[in-house]
């Protein structure tokens, strides 16, 4: 999952004229189909006339831009294609989803309302669907995480399994927006994928019925030798709060040592994950954002509650994003060891701004880094101790990763 930033109105030239050449289109073709008389349908072209000639002045400096080629099409499109009438607003989005996606950047995606909607509701910790997280990795769409206790845990979906096809739609080529959307779907229906799994390289149709996915995004509890185990599973827009709370009880046991579980966590919200570091680290820089020609650093505050209570962090090829800048300040600094495997290396940071209409633009501004300035993009965060949980781990309810976590924190 990427990291998310509030954004602000970002003024992108081409969106602009496109949503004004969308709005005069529709009034000028539906004045033209509806068959007013000729002097509505002369001021009607003056009116679109004039637009014409202001959006292209845009563009008076590029000759390789010709805004009326976008008319042209659209006109062709509306007159001419087979299955007439086409859907005006399926068109508008259409174009703007081909755009963004033109950026060749997989974590740039332009949503429309109902996908706005859904993706919303996966931050805020509620959503319809299976509960897997996925992403691009060298071109293919993989699994990143399955959130516990979710249809796509229950179905043995792991983090690094490539999803071939999705139903009887082949995944090559396929967007993330598109893969989302064919995989989200009310509870009790059933989505089949097909899986390269990432343990066996064996290739297997795996039935998986969607249900409606609450995600706890932290929980904690006191383990053997007054060890305080907390598992971060989602930086959502609560999470900071409800770790605060958690802090503040761990405070009161006075524990000898913490586990921070971030395994299988696909990431989320920027901030949440510089204030969650900022409970161990205090007055650090947490994470350095690159925007190619500045680079701006982010602090954590002087109230680390936990700042001296001996911890390792647990990561896996699921942790992503959010929980790789947790993991990489506390690595950078030496506060805690981390134990697990590579973890997943999702290095940018994506705006996320909603629009009038409930469609919303997520597009990437900013590459991230670890305090020591180091990009995980494609690499990942190589754990301190290396420990792989394998298969039949799973399936004999053992984990070995966490008991070398606990481990490390008795010696």
């Amino acid at each position: 999952m990427e990291n998310y930033k509030a954004g602000k109105s970002s003024g992108i030239k081409f969106l602009i004229i496109i949503l004004v050449l969308f709005l005069i289109v529709i009034s000028f073709f539906a004045g033209f189909y509806a068959g007013v008389d000729q002097k509505t349908n002369q001021q009607n072209s003056a009116s679109f006339g004039d637009v014409i000639n202001k959006a292209t002045s845009v563009f008076d400096d590029n000759d390789e831009i010709d805004i009326n080629l976008f008319l042209k099409v659209w006109n062709n499109v509306t007159e001419k294609y087979v299955d007439r009438p086409v859907n005006d607003q399926d068109l508008f989005y259409g174009a703007l989803k081909g755009m963004i996606r033109s950026l060749g950047d997989p974590y740039s995606i332009f949503l429309d309302p109902e996908e706005t909607e859904n993706f919303t509701q996966e931050l805020s910790g509620s959503f319809e669907g299976i509960g897997a997280e996925i992403g691009i990795k060298n071109d293919q769409l993989t699994v990143i995480a399955a959130l516990p206790n979710t249809p796509a845990y229950n179905a043995g979906l792991k983090a690094g399994d490539k999803i071939l096809k999705i139903n009887d739609f082949d995944t090559i080529d396929m967007s993330l927006d598109m893969a989302v959307s064919l995989i989200r779907g009310p509870q009790e229906t059933v989505v089949v994928l097909t899986i390269l799994s990432s343990n066996n390289d064996e290739i297997n149709e795996i039935s998986i019925t969607r249900n409606i996915i609450d995600v706890e995004s932290v929980t904690w509890e006191i383990l053997d030798d007054n060890i305080a185990y907390i598992e971060l599973i989602h930086f959502n827009s609560d999470t900071y709060s409800d770790f605060k709370k958690i802090a503040n009880e761990i405070i009161l046991k006075n524990p000898n040592g913490i586990v921070l579980d971030l395994r299988s966590n696909p990431g989320g919200y920027l901030d949440n994950a510089i204030d969650v570091a900022g409970e161990f680290l205090e007055d650090k820089v947490i994470v350095i954002e690159d925007f190619g020609d500045s680079r701006e650093e982010y602090k954590s505050g002087n109230n680390a509650k936990l700042k001296d209570i001996p911890m390792v962090v647990l990561v896996d090829a699921g942790s992503a994003s959010a929980s790789e800048i947790v993991a990489g300040a506390m690595q950078d600094y030496d506060r805690a060891t981390i134990v697990g495997e590579m973890t997943f290396g999702k290095g940018s940071v994506q705006d996320f701004e909603e629009y009038i209409d409930g469609s919303s633009l997520k597009i990437t501004v900013a590459k991230w880094l670890t305090p020591n300035g180091i990009s995980i993009e494609d690499e990942g965060i190589i754990p301190d101790v290396e420990i792989i949980n394998t298969e039949e781990d799973f399936n004999n309810n053992q984990d070995p990763q966490l008991d070398k976590a606990l481990e490390i924190l008795k010696q």
